[in-house]
């Protein structure tokens, strides 16, 4: 099947004395079959918890509507992949240092939650989730390193594939 996501990286890793330089990292997930679909947006994270993907989305992948997820697509769906971008903005042009924090198995997110995932402004962070479902994929703002609550909106690209399970 077509239109899979691929990521190219480069890393390096562990202290200076010991570093380690590992290149030409590939990571990538191919939709399996027809019921998973891409779901795209360039919108913000709030200061409240909220789920992640919502009814907002665009995509542009057959079977889901521009602008809202397909009336099949329910809180049950579970999403397969996931792709989130801090834009290090909180609206395109105004700079912020705010952290998004997500959780994959809630009903909340928290900077200070025991599994939170930090996406640190200007940063990405991807996986292959192979059973978050779409009703406990979480994400909030909040200050750098865990530091405290944040009331601002933190803009993301976030990009997902969704199997309508």
């Amino acid at each position: 099947m077509a239109d899979k996501g691929l990521i190219e990286l480069n890393a390096t890793i562990l202290p200076d004395d010991i570093q380690k330089e590992l290149t030409a990292l590939t990571f990538s997930y191919e939709p399996a079959d027809t019921t998973e679909k891409w779901v795209y947006k360039l919108g913000n994270v709030t200061g409240d918890s909220e789920k992640l993907i919502e009814s907002t989305f665009a995509s542009n992948s057959i079977g889901v509507s521009a602008g809202s997820r397909n009336s099949n697509t329910a809180d049950a769906d579970k999403c397969r992949f996931l792709f989130i971008k801090n834009t290090g903005t909180t609206n395109g042009t105004t700079a912020t240092s705010d952290s998004v924090y997500i959780v994959l198995d809630g009903d909340s997110a928290a900077y200070n939650a025991g599994d939170a995932i930090e996406v640190p402004a200007g940063m990405t962070w991807y996986a292959r989730l192979p059973n978050t479902v779409m009703s406990q994929l979480y994400a909030t703002t909040g200050t750098a390193n865990g530091g405290g609550d944040s009331a601002a909106n933190v803009q993301c690209i976030i990009a997902a594939i969704i199997d309508n399970v």
